[in-house]
């Protein structure tokens, strides 16, 4: 390595290099010793690969070697950076920058920063001394006049040569001395990012040393200044932190100081509230959360050791561990809420130097508005009183260009101007020494940081004295195009917002167009315009669909009004020549159609004639796509086809585009691209996705026009090619489901395409599926059978059918309710399509029906599945091979408890009972009432053995009593209630299910029945409401059963109920409630009225039952109560004030559901409710006592359940009424009281914690640092050592739950 010869040099370090990165290497003493100096001596080498080999090396030599060396070396390449030549100071400079980085041991960054820390500080504050300029001054003279024996006697001439010699070896000097701080100024700002918590001592010096250097007159000294004081700034102390902040304002508030030096201040600013070293987006790492509580990969090994799995982090590790790369930022070193107290008097500086800076000064401009969005993004809670201010200064920055005159005229869509337009975009004005654009630029993310952290101000971006939109609509006439790509990227903030803050909106999520796909290259850009076009035609083609009634104060509404501003303005964006444009556009357009799915209703007649010169202008680029090499680019493509297909006939009763024209081209690309074979490239993975997408493409041309000539042939290579095709498991898994919903498809066409040709090979092909394992594949073939069935039920031979039933009942299991269903519903077609075979029933009855009465027992039954069981059993009487008394007898024997498991659940019997009134109901009148008079003889056997029986017996009286009028049984409302008196609650229970419903299919006879056995039965009455709230609860949801209750009826229900609204017992009032709320969906007139004026009732329990009431009343579907309630749900929910926690909770919970099902009642009482709901957060220590048990004492919180109830209640508002609040506002001190409070407390919390890291991340970040330490205390939280399982499970819960929030937190954007 120390051989004249360079090769020599290289390889013996490059074998070194080697070497080092092994991992058995080990070195001795004077090993080290020889390797530290070799490898120092190595990067002064004349040849730079060899300097860049040694450099390599000293990575892995830093962790093979001691601390003594480590130290050496540190000590020796700081001599060089402040002392070495100028040519090895870069090189001195990186080696520490990797020292420094390498470095992991506490220990022993203490001692290099001990050592490093002064030289880099003198480094920093070095200058030119008066000693180095009189050094200078005897230098020259002894080399330029050694000859010249009388200085006095030289002439003016070699004076001027003396002074410019000087003045020349000065500046040289000088040079240096900035070079070497700059190099000092970049590894302290390395060391302090690393290990600023370790220089306590020395942040006074260090500030002091840096602050000076914001005046340099070198722009490099003062913007590495900047990056170091402000990682510094995260561990300063508050007083340092004062300090600086005083000192840097004290500066702004100076008006005689160079225009540079207030930039720099500007920015010092705006960098001591976040240092985000990499401008571009990506993750941000919490280092803070990670610093204090441990790294998300040492929780989940922690966790992992416990036994405790958690998804989202055991992800998040594992990509970790498999090295994979994501888009980084630098970690967000911001000081948090302590600067919020300095802004009272940095943002009126930063405000006042924007509006008076001079013309030309456009960059103090534009730090003025980064600075001001620093803040915005990162204190939104304390410059809450400012964002009028800035939102106005956005407003009217984000149009400032002073060097070009626009008169806005109004759009048109004359189509004689395009082509004059175009030349106009041609020639537009351009001007390289034009800088306002910078400041349009800032003024628009400044606007899209209030748009993000504030979205209670979001309504007033629609109207006002603002309105920002109209004004960012206009602004997409913007002429740079960078500027107009940030607008553009701002409206879409705006449009996200609009839906995050109103309820019931799709995730929008993966549809979102980030910042950075408006710059891609070709290819990556076709498919973005594909893609944006694809949701665009998806959303015209369904104007109608998803349309929700949105209230005129909404901010969804005020975006609907500015939508004819956003098309007319759009448009003529699309017809721009720039691609990133039209991208950006076509952004907009997806983002505004996602938001409000409806918004193109209203102006739909606008857009034909764009849609058509689109269809026109996209037949080409569209069609040629398809045929790229790209694979991703052709399945992008044959998407766009699918929905052009969509949107040229949406249906087939009328269509006012004549779509023939285009779709001979689309099936012609198509064709070619699926004849287009390859069998040797039928096994590359890549292919997939193309092929896939054809197929896609493919089945949407059989709802546009008919295709049965030219469709032949492609069908019969999908049968025969496809179907049958044994390659690569993956390819026939991802392939076939495509294939088999094109058949679903061509099947329900209405144009009744004749498939006999394929029609055997794709019935057998398909059966062959329902054995495959994978659940898409056989979801797909279930739903392409029953289709066929229905269509083509006549040709397919019996044997198919038999061998179809014998797959399905392989199928049907509790283990997938979904496939279930989907097996039941073919096989009801099966019996019922008079085009099946006659043998249907027989083989089903053998083979199906003992796996349904399996499935019957199962207490997972529910949903979609139950319904398609009660189907079966129905479409199964009707057979002719089978008989109602043997499926009504198979269906009562699987009620009986089994030796293996025992009695059934409760859920089982239910389901068995549904099953049992649906098949009497489908046997006829004579066989339902048989089964009743069956069943009323069980009840009358009083024998305690028949329990199970009679349980079973009462509901199915109940489901059949639902469904018809049993009025004819005599005495059977007699026989139930006898039931009452049995010693076992289940029987009771479903006695009093049995009697209401019965009521329900007779009230005339049965209603008045159950009001007379309330009042006269004192010791029935809680089991008689239960009943009572069988029949208003079927009622409210019955439309048609409205009118059934007569005034009457309701009169004396109401007295009944309200005489119940006192009692002592917590169940009776729950019911009570319960019925006053179901009533008041029937007669809403009446009873909002009535429940009002019990609010001020001097009982508590009277209060807080008809605020329950008001809770039930609330439901998601419309209703007529909506308007009558609106005025009057303040008196309710004002009860949050009430005395007693009970009334309290009952408000709380009101407010909750109103939130969740109809947010349009509360929102304009939020701002007088939010402050009280937070209030109901706190632990209230009147709230809390202490119960003696004698030998011990235990603690109740009685405020326990109302905190709980109040962070679930926030947690709904934060989905529905996100433009009413200020996270910020609850954060600090309510969500961080949560987070320290009981178990169940904390849970919700970390939900909340959560949303609010994906919905307001700014709100965040400005207190993240607060949020350590209880999610610190809440994951090494231990159990005693003598807790149950049950404790030890709830722990582990809550672990998980804090691991989740984290997870959130690690995933903030910015």
């Amino acid at each position: 390595m120390t051989g004249k010869d360079k090769d020599y040099r290289y390889m013996a370090t490059s074998d070194l290099l080697n070497e080092l990165n092994r991992e058995g290497f080990k070195a001795d003493t004077d090993l080290e010793v020889k390797l530290s100096n070799i490898v120092l001596q190595q990067l002064e080498d004349a040849a730079g690969d060899v300097s860049g080999l040694a450099m390599k090396c000293l990575a892995p030599l830093v962790k093979k070697v001691s601390e003594e060396r480590i130290l050496d070396m540190t000590n020796k390449l700081s001599d060089k950076l402040l002392n070495g030549k100028d040519q090895h100071r870069d090189t001195a400079s990186i080696a520490l920058k990797t020292i420094v980085s390498e470095v992991t041991a506490t220990s022993l960054a203490q001692c290099i920063l001990a050592s490093l820390g002064p030289q880099l500080i003198k480094g920093v504050t070095s200058s030119v001394s008066s000693y180095t300029v009189l050094q200078a001054l005897l230098m020259i003279f002894t080399s330029k006049f050694s000859t010249v024996t009388n200085a006095a006697g030289l002439s003016m001439p070699l004076l001027r040569l003396l002074a410019c010699s000087i003045h020349a070896h000065y500046l040289d000097i000088a040079g240096k001395s900035t070079e070497i701080k700059c190099e000092c100024l970049d590894i302290l700002c390395d060391v302090l990012h690393k290990f600023g918590n370790l220089m306590t001592k020395d942040h006074e010096e260090l500030l002091t040393a840096l602050l000076p250097q914001l005046s340099s007159n070198q722009a490099s000294v003062r913007k590495k200044s900047i990056s170091c004081i402000a990682s510094l700034a995260s561990s300063l102390s508050d007083d340092l932190l004062a300090k600086a902040t005083f000192e840097v304002v004290q500066l702004l508030k100076k008006k005689n100081i160079k225009p540079e030096i207030t930039r720099t201040n500007i920015q010092m600013i705006g960098a001591l509230r976040c240092w985000l070293c990499d401008q571009q987006q990506g993750m941000i790492k919490i280092n803070e959360v990670e610093g204090c509580c441990g790294s998300l990969k040492h929780w989940f090994e922690v966790m992992r050791k416990k036994g405790i799995k958690i998804k989202a982090i055991e992800q998040k590790v594992k990509k970790e561990d498999a090295g994979e790369k994501e888009e980084k930022k630098e970690p967000s070193r911001s000081v948090g809420y302590r600067f919020g107290p300095h802004l009272g008097e940095t943002v009126p500086l930063l405000i006042d130097y924007c509006t008076s800076a001079s013309e030309t000064d456009e960059e103090l401009r534009e730090y003025s508005l980064q600075a001001l969005e620093s803040f915005l993004l990162r204190c939104p809670r304390d410059i809450s009183s400012y964002c009028d201010d800035i939102l106005n200064l956005t407003l009217e920055y984000i149009s400032y260009d002073p060097n070009f005159t626009d008169n806005m005229e109004e759009d048109t869509d004359d189509e004689g101007r395009e082509e004059e337009e175009d030349d106009e975009s041609a020639n537009e004005y351009t001007d390289d020494e034009d800088v306002s654009w910078k400041v349009r630029r800032a003024a628009a993310k400044c606007l899209a940081s209030i748009i993000v952290s504030h979205p209670e101000m979001l309504s007033k971006m629609f109207y006002g004295t603002t309105q920002a939109c109209p004004k960012l609509i206009e602004r997409f006439r913007e002429r740079e195009e960078n500027v107009k790509m940030d607008v553009f990227n701002t409206f879409i903030e705006l449009l996200r917002q609009t839906g995050n803050v109103t309820k019931g909106q799709m995730d929008i999520d993966d549809s979102r167009i980030s910042q950075e796909r408006l710059s891609m290259s070709n290819a990556e850009n076709h498919m973005d315009v594909f893609n944006t076009f694809i949701e665009l035609l998806r959303q015209t083609g369904n104007v109608t669909k998803g349309q929700m009634d949105i209230d005129d104060s909404s901010p969804r509404w005020l975006l609907k009004q500015e939508v004819p501003k956003i098309v007319k303005s759009v448009n003529r964006q699309l017809r721009e020549k720039s691609i990133k444009t039209k991208i950006g556009a076509f952004s907009v357009l997806k983002e505004l159609v996602v938001v409000l799915p409806d918004c193109l209703a209203d102006h739909i007649g606008s857009l034909v004639s764009g849609i058509e010169k689109a269809l026109n202008a996209l037949s080409g680029p569209v069609l040629s796509a398809v045929g790229e090499r790209y694979y991703k680019v052709t399945a992008e493509a044959l998407r766009v086809c699918g929905e052009l297909v969509r949107v040229l006939r949406p249906n087939f009763e009328k269509c006012t585009l004549d779509f023939r024209p285009y779709v001979g081209p689309i099936y012609n690309a198509i064709l070619t691209r699926l004849a287009n074979q390859d069998q040797d490239q039928m096994y590359e993975l890549i292919k997939i996705e193309t092929r896939v997408g054809n197929i896609r493409c493919m089945d949407v041309i059989p709802s546009t026009v008919d295709i049965l000539g030219i469709c032949t042939p492609i069908l019969h290579w999908f049968a025969v090619s496809v179907l049958p095709f044994e390659g690569l498991s993956v390819l026939r898994v991802s392939f076939c489901p495509p294939v088999i919903e094109a058949f679903a498809v061509i099947a329900n066409s209405p144009l009744r395409i004749d498939l006999s040709c394929v029609l055997e090979q794709v019935i057998s092909e398909l059966t062959t599926f329902l054995r495959k394992a994978n659940r898409a594949l056989r979801q797909a073939t279930l739903g392409t059978l029953n289709s066929l069935v229905v269509a083509y039920g006549d040709r397919i031979e019996p044997s198919a059918y038999d061998i179809i039933i014998s797959e399905l009942s392989t199928l049907i299991s509790d283990t997938d309710l979904h496939m279930t269903a989907l097996a039941l519903e073919l096989c009801c077609t099966m019996m019922t399509d008079r085009k099946s075979s006659q043998n249907v029933g027989l083989t089903v009855r053998y083979k199906v029906l003992p796996q349904a009465l399996i499935l019957i027992r199962s207490s997972l039954l529910q949903g979609q599945a139950l319904q398609a069981l009660q189907r079966f059993f129905a479409s199964l009487v009707h057979s002719a091979n089978t008989s109602f008394e043997t499926l009504l007898d198979s269906l009562l024997s699987s009620a009986k408890p089994s030796p293996q498991s025992g009695g059934l659940a409760k859920q089982a019997l239910y389901s068995i009972a549904q099953c049992v009134a649906v098949l009497c109901l489908a046997a006829g009148d004579q066989k339902c009432a048989s089964t009743v008079e069956m069943l009323k003889g069980i009840l009358k056997d009083d024998s305690g053995t028949n329990s199970a029986k009679q349980h079973l017996a009462l509901l199915c009286l109940g489901e059949i009593g639902r469904r018809r009028d049993l009025s004819m049984h005599a005495r059977i409302e007699n026989i139930v209630i006898e039931s009452f008196q049995s010693p076992f609650e289940e029987i009771k229970s479903a006695a009093s299910y049995a009697l209401g419903n019965i009521a329900v299919g007779n009230l005339s006879k049965y209603l008045p029945f159950i009001l007379d056995q309330i009042d006269n039965q004192q010791k029935k009455q809680y089991l008689l409401l239960h009943s009572l709230k069988e029949v208003i609860a079927r009622q409210s949801v019955d439309k048609a059963g409205h009118g059934e209750l007569q005034d009457a009826y309701v009169e004396k229900i109401l007295n009944l109920l309200f005489n119940h609204c006192e009692s002592d017992e917590e169940g009776v009032r729950n019911v009570v409630a319960e019925c006053l709320g179901k009533i008041a969906l029937i007669e809403p007139r009446k009873l909002v009225p009535a429940l009002k004026e019990r609010t001020a009732s001097p009982t508590a329990f009277t209060r807080a039952t008809v605020v329950i009431a008001v809770k039930y009343s609330i439901v998601e579907r419309p209703e007529k109560i909506d308007e009558i309630l609106y005025p009057e749900i303040s008196s309710f929910l004002m009860l949050i004030k009430d005395n007693d926690r009970h009334v309290r909770r009952a408000a709380v919970l009101a407010l909750s559901t109103a939130a969740h099902n109809k947010p349009n009642l509360i929102k304009g009482l939020l701002p007088e409710l939010l402050p009280l709901l937070y209030d109901q957060t706190v632990v209230k220590q009147e709230l809390i006592r202490t119960v003696d048990l004698g030998p011990f004492k235990h603690v109740v919180d009685d405020g326990l359940e109302l905190r709980k109830a109040a962070f679930e209640c926030v947690d709904t508002l934060l989905d529905s009424c996100l433009d009413q609040m200020n996270p910020s506002s609850f954060i600090v001190p309510y969500l961080i009281s949560g987070l320290t409070d009981h178990y169940d407390v904390k849970m919700p919390c970390h939900l909340i914690l959560s949303k609010l890291a994906d919905k307001c991340p700014s709100a965040v970040l400005a207190v993240l640092d607060s949020l350590v330490d209880p999610l610190d205390k809440t994951v090494n939280h231990k159990p005693k050592a003598d807790a149950v399982k049950q404790e030890v499970d709830r722990n582990e819960d809550m672990i998980r739950s804090a691991l989740r929030a984290i997870a959130s937190l690690s995933r903030i954007r910015f």
